[in-house]
């Protein structure tokens, strides 16, 4: 299979599934539900939106390394989480709705943002001697039939027909794993030699920008103090990127994608370090208050209680 049937037909296509199953998760019971708490819904809103990029911005012009690989950070961030989120949280049994909710708003917000921060980025990074032209109508022509499109077709799917929208759902998240790790691998046989020569400063680099995202979005939950469960759903949303979305744009609309595609490659690989430790210490934070015999029903009730208060 050549090169140009794999990124204008099979991509794509996955990626529409994707977001196809994505959309099907997300019913009218729960977005109504995760619309009502307007300030937990706020603050992922502006994590996911504001803080993300911002620290992304603040590694990117702090460490020494390629142009494109810059611009291909920046375009990692912003890259909300889509289905691999949505399953971390679920394997940590955060609040599924609020983390569905948050990625289907960031992905549609992402039709705005993403063309003006990467423009805004690639006039900060590259000289006026190389100066790259980021191709906004194309970016959003792609971003309009894998994020809203596929989205609103599976919101519709799960309204008028429940069934069928149950059994996309629960072969979306596999699917978009494998799917993440076949693109992962496609910019690793593609890219082996720069992945190499590159892993240790890129890798390192990524790994502290998600340690620094996690730092910041903590220290800003901590002020306003959501419930435990929704500090978590937070977390996973802020620090779990699409790299698959990131992967696209790169390789379909970018000069030069393949390298500006490496740093959302090399992050596919890494990810699963931070989402399954953050399951890992939440789930373990859960287990020490129900052996105080506190039920999750219990926990849930004080966590929002203490949130409540702190607002008054």
């Amino acid at each position: 299979m050549n090169n140009g049937v794999l990124l204008t037909v099979i991509v794509p296509l996955a990626m529409f599934l994707m977001m196809l199953g994505l959309g099907t998760t997300l019913t009218t019971q729960a977005l109504t539900t995760a619309l009502r708490n307007k300030k937990v819904l706020g603050l992922g809103l502006l994590a996911q939106l504001a803080v993300v990029p911002v620290c992304a911005a603040l590694v990117v012009f702090t460490v020494d390394m390629q142009a494109e690989f810059k611009l291909g950070i920046m375009l990692l961030a912003c890259c909300p989480g889509g289905t691999s989120s949505n399953l971390f949280c679920h394997l940590g049994k955060g609040n599924l709705a609020l983390s569905v909710a948050l990625t289907t708003f960031s992905s549609l917000a992402v039709l705005l943002t993403m063309p003006l921060i990467l423009e805004i980025s690639a006039q900060a990074i590259f000289s006026t001697a190389m100066p790259l032209d980021i191709p906004q109508l194309e970016i959003l022509k792609r971003l309009f039939f894998m994020t809203l499109l596929p989205v609103m077709t599976g919101i519709a799917i799960s309204h008028y027909f429940p069934a069928l929208g149950e059994r996309i759902a629960e072969k979306s998240g596999p699917f978009g794993l494998a799917f993440l790790i076949f693109l992962a691998g496609l910019i690793v046989m593609k890219e082996w030699q720069n992945l190499i020569a590159y892993l240790p400063v890129l890798g390192a680099t990524i790994l502290g920008m998600t340690l620094f995202i996690l730092a910041c979005v903590m220290f800003m939950l901590k002020i306003v103090s959501p419930s435990m469960r929704d500090r978590f759903t937070i977390y996973i949303e802020a620090c779990i990127q699409s790299s698959a979305l990131a992967m696209f744009i790169a390789l379909t609309v970018m000069e030069n994608g393949s390298m500006v595609a490496i740093p959302a490659g090399m992050y596919s690989l890494t990810m699963y370090l931070i989402g399954f430790s953050l399951v890992f210490f939440y789930r373990r934070s859960q287990s020490t208050l129900t052996e105080k015999g506190m039920s999750p029903s219990m926990q849930q009730e004080i966590s929002e209680q203490l949130a409540t208060n702190s607002d008054r």
